[in-house]
């Protein structure tokens, strides 16, 4: 994101957020008060995970008339975690992830030696509308249910029919209904602030 970190609502421009970002999920740490983000019952190194972008406030906060609006969905992610204490970490550079995906569409039989991260819904990047105020947009880190030996790995989450209300046609409706029908549990979350710069 042009270099502009996102921090628990901090306002960004639009411009600034004109490609997609790298994707960052790290322990909290501020001195020893803070715990460090360990495997879990929804924190697990053998489990994937699905990153999302959504705006509650499309059209405008006042007149949502197409919230929620996805924006981005990057599933099959996974969390890396060191031998000696466990803590977890992910961190998925985009640039490099979107060009393993356009040799993958490219060269087909490249994809079984490729990584499992794939773009469900390209990234659609955030434009708030002129005279509409400030927009919300929330990254959802997302985690799927536990991996079961001997039984065959599911499929993966369904992309949505649409991006305006993630595809369900109705006001209101968004990643919380996505999430629950596609087995997913949200398990961290950001947002920021972006307002069309003509209000």
């Amino acid at each position: 994101m042009s270099g502009k970190a996102v921090e628990l609502g901090n306002t960004i421009t639009p411009k600034a957020v004109s490609s997609a970002p790298d994707l960052i999920a790290h322990p909290i740490e501020q001195g020893d008060t803070w715990p460090k983000l360990r495997p879990t019952t929804t924190i697990r190194n053998n489990a994937t995970y699905t990153f999302v972008l959504t705006d509650p406030d499309a059209t405008s906060r006042s007149d949502p008339a197409m919230a929620e609006m996805c924006h981005w969905i990057v599933t099959g992610l996974q969390f890396d975690a060191s031998s000696e204490d466990q803590v977890m970490s992910l961190h998925v550079d985009v640039t490099a992830m979107l060009d393993n995906l356009r040799v993958r569409e490219a060269v087909p039989e490249r994809a079984r030696h490729s990584s499992s991260v794939k773009e469900l819904m390209s990234y659609y990047p955030p434009a708030p509308p002129p005279k509409t105020g400030y927009h919300r947009y929330i990254f959802v880190l997302l985690a799927s249910k536990p991996v079961v030996k001997h039984v065959p790995t599911a499929i993966g989450p369904k992309k949505p029919k649409e991006r305006p209300h993630w595809g369900y046609g109705k006001v209101g409706k968004g990643v919380r209904d996505w999430a629950s029908d596609n087995g997913l549990t949200p398990v961290g979350a950001n947002f920021f602030y972006a307002e069309n710069k003509t209000q």
